[in-house]
């Protein structure tokens, strides 16, 4: 007997798959690509959302110190709190839609392919909110920066500090 082993089920061996044996070990590989790529993409959200609440602090934080030290200049120069953690938030939103062609990929293989009427998260999210699957404008620019996701926060927050310096309420 030589010292190479025999394998211990007929799919180690590629002479013995049969074609369903194959396939199902195709759409193993494909579901736990897809539940791999769903938990990257919320473990992105997590990090954003600390992100997001780190500059909503720092802000804070700033508007505690003009308002001790009576001093309105620091609202102005707070806006640029907002605009450091907008850059950052957009460059992680920017990564994480990295993932979504892929997820969107695999859904179809699932339903057109395995005739499977799911996991389809990503594309009945899309369908619900009214949103393309894979976004018509791509970019960092676009889905990070002007992504509204992103945005609208830190805009208003940038407002908010421009009102206070402006009508001096500090």
């Amino acid at each position: 007997m030589s010292d190479r082993q025999q394998p211990d089920s007929p799919i180690e061996d590629p002479s013995n798959a049969s074609f369903s044996d194959i396939k199902g070990f195709e759409l193993n590989l494909l579901k736990e690509e897809y539940f791999f790529i769903q938990n990257i993409i919320e473990d992105y959200n997590k990090q954003i959302w600390v992100i997001k609440a780190l500059g909503i602090t720092g802000t804070g934080a700033l508007l505690g110190l003009a308002l001790q030290q009576k001093q309105n200049l620091f609202a102005l120069i707070g806006c640029a709190i907002p605009i450091f953690f907008w850059i950052l938030e957009s460059q992680w939103k920017h990564f994480q839609r990295g993932f979504y062609p892929r997820v969107v990929e695999l859904e179809t293989i699932l339903l057109n392919g395995h005739q499977l009427r799911g996991p389809a998260i990503y594309t009945v999210w899309s369908r619900s909110f009214k949103r393309a699957p894979v976004s018509k404008r791509q970019g960092y620019v676009w889905d990070g920066l002007l992504n509204p996701s992103v945005f609208v926060s830190y805009v208003l927050e940038i407002g908010f500090l421009l009102v206070v310096y402006a009508l001096d309420l500090v």
